[in-house]
């Protein structure tokens, strides 16, 4: 007994249901799948990711900043302190 698939060769293999059934995607579904899948691509390598990467920078220039201010303020501490102690 032959496979009602045996005509489609490797594509069908381990197919069990006959394809006739529902018979194969239409083009224009393929079309729309990698319009979208274009578009996915553009809308996250070239808007998400340049937003993402000033986000992160715009972070990294924040805790800089933040980080020198609090050293500027341990030495003008510290150096009040040395001079009350030489008085």
């Amino acid at each position: 007994m032959t496979s009602p698939n045996e005509k489609y060769g490797l594509l069908a293999r381990g197919v069990r249901r006959d394809l006739r059934e529902k018979g194969w995607v239409p083009t224009r579904y393929w079309a729309m799948w990698w319009g979208a899948l274009g578009v996915a691509m553009v809308v996250f390598y070239v808007v998400l990711t340049p937003i993402w990467l000033g986000l992160r920078g715009a972070a990294w220039v924040a805790e800089l900043r933040s980080r020198l201010r609090a050293e500027r303020r341990n030495a003008s501490t510290s150096a009040g302190e040395r001079s009350r102690a030489t008085r």
